[in-house]
C-alpha cells in the first residue's frame, strides 16, 4: 500500500537508527521501505545501513553511485511499488501513527494527491523548538506557495504519479515538485505535528541558501506559466532566476545564519550576524536579525516569538 522512500548520504548512525526505527515502529503496517543511499562515504552510516536492513524484512536497501538527492529520489520513485508515497528525511524522524493518519486522510478525501503535516522543530541535537503552522486546505496552500513552501518534505505523502523532482533543480527541489503536485490534484497539511523536522547544521538549507533562493524563483516563474496557460521552460525559468536585486545575497547570508541560530549553535551564528553588520552597516535587516539574535539568545520563552 505504502512505499516510504528515504535517501541518505552520510547521515551519523545515530539520527539514522532514529529515523529508521520512527517507521519500523508505525501503527500503519502495510509498507515497504525504500531505503536508497546516495554514495556515502562514512562507514558508520554504511554498516547501519546494512544492520537494518537485514533486521527489517520490509527495508529494501540499495547503494547507488553519488548522484544528488534529485536524481536519487526519482530513482526511489521509480522502484516504489506502493500506491501511495511517504517521503522520510534520514535525520529527521515520526510519530508512530503518521503513516496511518495520511493514507486515513487520502482514502477519505479522493480529490486531494498530496498530503503532509504539521511538524515539532528540533535542534541538532534533538532538544525540541516549537510545531510549525502551516496551512492546512488547498486554497490556504496555493496561496502560500507564492510565498515558500508549505511543506515539511519529509512529512509528504502523495499518491503514486508520473511526475517526478525535476532534475535541474539541485536544491529545492521539492518546492516545485510539490506546487505542480498542489495545482494537479489538491493538496492538504494534517493539522497535528506528526513529524519532527530537525535543523541539521549541515543540511542543504544551512550551505546553500542563495542557490535556493534561485530555484524558489525559477519554481514561481514556472508557476506563473501553468496558471497562464504557457509552456514551462525550466532552463529559460532559471535563467531568469540568475537576476535578482541588491539585497538578494544578503538575505541568502542571512538565512545561513539563521539555520545555525536554529540549530543551537548561538555563538556561531552571533559572530555571523556581527561580521555581516559590520559589513552592511546602512541594511536594516542586519541590525534587526543582530536584534532578534540578541533577544532569542537571552530571553529563551521569546525564542519561538522571534520566528513566527
Amino acid at each position: 500500500m505504502v512505499t516510504v522512500l528515504m535517501a541518505v548520504r552520510d547521515t551519523p548512525a545515530e539520527m539514522l537508527r532514529q529515523a529508521i526505527a520512527s517507521i519500523r515502529q508505525q501503527t500503519w503496517r502495510d509498507f515497504e521501505f525504500l531505503i536508497l543511499d546516495d554514495g556515502s562515504q562514512q562507514r558508520d552510516t554504511l554498516a547501519e545501513l546494512e544492520r537494518q536492513a537485514a533486521e527489517e524484512p520490509r527495508i529494501r536497501f540499495e547503494l547507488c553511485a553519488p548522484c544528488g538527492l534529485t536524481r536519487t529520489l526519482n530513482r526511489g520513485l521509480e522502484l516504489a511499488g506502493g500506491d501511495v508515497i511517504a517521503r522520510q528525511d534520514a535525520d529527521d524522524w515520526s510519530e508512530p501513527e503518521r503513516l496511518e493518519r495520511q493514507v486515513a486522510f487520502l482514502r477519505e478525501h479522493s480529490g486531494v494527491g498530496l498530503c503532509g503535516t504539521n511538524a515539532w522543530t528540533h535542534r541538532d541535537d534533538g532538544r525540541p523548538l516549537w510545531p510549525t503552522r502551516l496551512p492546512e486546505d488547498s486554497l490556504a496552500i496555493r496561496e502560500a506557495l507564492w510565498q515558500g513552501n508549505p511543506f515539511v518534505h519529509g512529512s509528504a505523502m502523495f499518491r503514486t504519479t508520473e511526475a517526478r523532482y525535476r532534475e535541474e533543480f539541485s536544491c529545492a527541489q521539492d518546492y516545485d515538485f510539490f506546487w505542480r503536485l498542489s495545482d494537479a490534484s489538491g493538496a492538504a497539511n494534517l493539522a497535528e505535528p506528526l513529524y519532527h523536522y530537525r535543523y541539521n547544521r549541515g543540511a542543504v538549507s544551512a550551505r546553500r541558501a542563495a542557490e535556493q533562493g534561485r530555484a524558489h524563483r525559477a519554481a514561481r516563474v514556472l508557476a506563473e506559466a501553468r496558471r497562464s496557460g504557457d509552456t514551462e521552460n525550466v532552463g529559460a525559468a532559471l535563467a531568469a532566476a540568475e537576476v535578482q536585486n541588491d539585497a538578494e545575497p544578503l538575505r541568502a547570508a542571512l538565512k545561513e545564519i539563521d539555520h545555525q541560530l536554529l540549530a543551537g549553535d548561538l555563538r556561531t551564528a552571533g559572530r555571523a550576524y556581527a561580521e555581516l553588520l559590520l559589513a552592511h552597516p546602512d541594511k536594516g535587516l542586519a541590525w534587526g536579525k543582530l536584534l532578534r539574535w540578541a533577544v532569542y539568545s537571552s530571553v529563551p520563552p521569546a525564542r519561538e516569538w522571534c520566528f513566527r
